[in-house]
């Protein structure tokens, strides 16, 4: 075995016909090797060899591909509810603000919010539904547009900034949006996401506030396949998510679907009327 070769090795000058011993298979033992010896023990040698660089080389693909990643990764995880203790980085249950966010957006693209606000307030069983402020369902009517706006960005959580042309040529949006990102100034943190629907608009029909944000801070795109998953995770963290598996659950959500949700909280819809187009 090794351990005979090495002691032969380190003795040989005391054995006087070492040069005359042979091993069963007829070789002589001055002539042998640990390669000869142990064939099995250099072949793992020479897979190791090649194995481990290959292996730290997939490593650090595995992390690169992880670190570019982390954000669709990390969305995802928290839409299915995987690993939560190291994806949600920010507990805001104390925060008795009335609105989970407030959606910012020109009129133009009502149609579009409505069909964005209605996965958000209903989505599928199982992910987190959000309490959701509009400027056309939670205003007063006949109050003065300028303190709703304040108002609702400080009594919401995040506001959402949906950018189009359309808001660019909107008053009132820029207002929203101005207040928004001063809110991000005051609080010291990230409460604005914006979302960009189509190709992001002339940058120089944007105000210096709107310029110097986007350069900044990264921002959603409609038409990425991870939307709904990206905008859900930059939502305020939610924890007490419905298990699918309940069938009393669904039953609930079915019935409020087909009466209504307030017909189901046994409450009369209070129809205001109308506020100015913004």
């Amino acid at each position: 075995n090794l351990a005979l070769l090495k002691f032969i090795y380190g003795s040989w000058k005391r054995v006087e016909d070492f040069n005359q011993m042979r091993c069963d298979n007829g070789l002589f033992i001055s002539e042998l090797s640990v390669e000869k010896l142990c064939p099995s023990l250099n072949a793992v040698s020479k897979y190791l060899t090649v194995a481990m660089p290959v292996l730290a080389l997939l490593v650090f693909c595995i992390c690169t591909i992880f670190y570019r990643s982390r954000r669709v990764i990390r969305a995802w995880l928290y839409n299915h509810q995987f690993c939560l203790w190291c994806v949600v980085q920010e507990e805001e249950e104390n925060d008795d603000r009335i609105y989970d966010a407030f959606i910012s957006f020109s009129h133009n693209d009502e149609k579009f919010v409505d069909e964005l606000v209605a996965q958000l307030e209903r989505p599928p069983v199982g992910l987190p539904n959000y309490q959701l402020c509009l400027h056309h369902r939670d205003w007063l009517a006949g109050e003065w547009i300028p303190d709703q706006i304040v108002r609702s960005v400080a009594s919401s959580k995040r506001t959402v900034v949906i950018l189009t042309e359309n808001f660019l040529d909107s008053f009132w949006g820029k207002l929203e949006f101005r207040t928004a990102y001063q809110q991000v100034l005051k609080d010291k943190r990230m409460r604005l996401i914006v979302i960009v629907k189509g190709e992001l608009p002339p940058r120089d029909k944007m105000d210096t506030e709107l310029q110097t944000y986007l350069s900044l801070n990264t921002y959603l795109k409609y038409d990425d396949p991870f939307f709904m998953e990206r905008l859900r995770y930059a939502l305020p963290h939610k924890k007490n998510i419905i298990e699918p598996g309940s069938r009393i659950t669904q039953a609930i959500i079915q019935h409020s679907d087909s009466v209504g949700k307030d017909q189901a909280n046994g409450l009369k819809p209070n129809h205001l009327p109308s506020l100015p187009f913004l």
